[in-house]
């Protein structure tokens, strides 16, 4: 059975590796880092739209959060699903990425719209820009952080063990920058076959030059799309 390493956080990683096991794959948990909630409020003011670009940001707002009823455009497909089950009635899907959802926002939404955007502290700046390209008003609520877990020398050892991984599946840059540096603290259970399945370009191109030829990139930027790379293994 082949081995796969499963690097984003708990509880998604389990879900994960549910859908590997189930595709008959052997899934090997190592998440990378973890959500912490940040203390937040948000501004008295009349919005016309949320948004979001992760799940993470359900997990720490809590069911009392208001504006359920309000317009709410996710990132993708799962951040949509996770719209829904934390009680939101009206989820527009953006189609994948952050540009696409800037996009989708700014075709529906209508100049000068203000938007209440759920965010974690640590993100790239592009859905940022994009938004105010739109000429849309948003504010940003920094909901949850994510903290690096530090794996000792012994614990990666023990977790990833010494037969080959037929697979890596990278969620974020910042992922793979991290998992580089642990490697680093150990002989890597990586073989000629091992490839690293990269939701994006740009998490690729964080990866040390001599794995970057053995990435495979996903064609859209989701789970999905990772999982339409297993067929190459």
């Amino acid at each position: 059975m082949k081995r796969v390493l499963v690097t984003r956080p708990e509880p998604a990683a389990l879900q994960t590796a549910a859908k590997l096991a189930e595709a008959g794959f052997e899934p090997v948990l190592l998440p990378l880092s973890r959500t912490v909630p940040l203390g937040f409020s948000v501004p008295d003011i009349r919005f016309d739209a949320l948004t979001v670009t992760s799940a993470n940001a359900f997990r720490h707002t809590g069911h009392a959060f208001p504006h359920r009823d309000m317009p709410l455009f996710a990132v993708g497909e799962g951040t949509a699903r996770a719209a829904r089950e934390a009680g939101f009635t009206e989820v527009i899907d953006g189609g994948g990425d952050a540009v696409r959802l800037a996009e989708t926002m700014r075709k529906a939404l209508p100049q000068g719209a203000r938007v209440l955007y759920l965010a974690g502290r640590v993100r790239q700046p592009v859905f940022e820009e994009r938004v105010s390209v739109a000429g849309l008003d948003m504010t940003v609520c920094d909901v949850y952080d994510i903290e690096t877990i530090d794996y000792s020398r012994s614990e990666l050892e023990r977790l990833l063990g010494p037969q080959p991984l037929a697979a890596v599946m990278l969620y974020s840059g910042v992922a793979a920058e991290a998992f580089a540096a642990a490697m680093d603290r150990i002989d890597p259970p990586f073989n000629d076959k091992t490839r690293f399945l990269c939701i994006s370009t740009r998490v690729a191109e964080k990866l040390p030059s001599n794995w970057q030829r053995h990435a495979l990139v996903a064609e859209q930027p989701d789970e999905t799309g990772l999982f339409r790379l297993f067929p190459k293994l």
